[in-house]
Parts: structure tokens; C-alpha cells; sequence
């Protein structure tokens, strides 16, 4: 089911940038996590402008390969565990996440038109679902690790004293 309408979707109007327009209307705190339009107010310059665009592109590859590897749940999830994992680099807070795929759900609807169902909203909201989970399981774990790094020698345990 996803499967056909991500194919669909490769050459619809969501690569133009269209989710992170609408995402940027509908919550404009997301501003805040992009530092290139942290400051943009004008809606117009949002929509022309090639980073936004190019952040549109990378959201629809990284969905396409999801999709992709919806038969393949061991790469799906290292897939989407990197992706929090960078997005902790980004500083972009899981907070965030779940908006990408309201935005893409409404972005997507009119393109499919009447291949449009119930059914297909509902696989799409479950795969955000599950793809997001991950991504914040991934923030989470790089968040850790980088507070275990920031620690100093003295305070780490010492591997010795805590061998069985």
C-alpha cells in the first residue's frame, strides 16, 4: 500500500519544498531549529529559498528509502536510529518530529487524490509513527553518549573496579 503511493508521490509537488512551507505556517517554533530561517518572517521567501527546498528532498529520500525498507525492519531501524542521532548534531528536538509526517500526510493527499483512503492515511500515520520512535530513540542514545564523552576521566568508572 505505501509502497505504490511513495512511488506515486516521486513525482509530485513534495519535492519542491511544499512540506517544510506548510510545517513552517502551521508551527512556526520550527523556525527556531533551522538557523538559516530563524529569523525569516516572509512566508514568500520561505517558499523560493533552495535550502528549504533541499531539506524537502532529503525528508522525501529518507521516506522513500523507508518505505523502501518497510520488508527489511533491521535497516528501516538503522536507518532511522542515525537519523536521530544526527538530528541531536542539528540540535532539532524529537518535540519536532511527529509534525513532519501531519505535514507530509496533508501535503501528500491532494497529489494521490482519489487513491486516497482511510486505509492509506492510516499506514502512513503508523509508519511516521514507527520512523519517529526510532528517531527520538536515536536522539536519545547520541544525547547520552555525548554527556558520558563530556565527562572527565576522574568521574568515568574505573573499567577495572567494575569488572565481574
Amino acid at each position: 500500500l505505501l509502497m505504490n503511493s511513495a512511488q506515486r508521490l516521486t513525482d509530485g509537488c513534495v519535492h519542491c519544498g511544499c512540506l517544510g512551507n506548510r510545517l513552517f505556517e502551521t508551527h512556526p517554533e520550527c523556525k527556531d531549529v533551522f538557523f538559516l530561517f530563524r529569523d525569516v518572517e516572509d512566508l514568500e521567501r520561505l517558499r523560493s529559498s533552495r535550502e528549504l527546498r533541499a531539506h524537502g528532498l532529503r525528508v522525501m529520500s529518507f521516506i522513500e528509502k523507508s518505505v523502501a525498507r518497510l520488508d527489511q525492519l533491521e535497516r528501516l531501524d538503522a536507518l532511522a536510529l542515525e537519523l536521530g542521532k544526527s538530528h541531536y548534531h542539528y540540535n532539532a528536538p524529537p518535540k519536532y518530529y511527529s509534525y513532519v509526517g501531519a505535514e507530509f500526510i496533508c501535503a501528500v493527499q491532494p497529489i494521490l487524490k482519489e487513491r486516497w483512503t482511510a486505509e492509506l492515511e492510516e499506514a502512513w500515520k503508523t509508519m511516521f509513527q514507527y520512523v519517529t520512535s526510532l528517531m527520538q530513540q536515536g536522539y536519545q542514545e547520541e544525547s547520552n553518549r555525548q554527556r558520558h564523552l563530556a565527562v572527565s576521566p576522574k568521574e568515568r568508572p574505573d573499567k577495572r573496579s567494575t569488572a565481574l
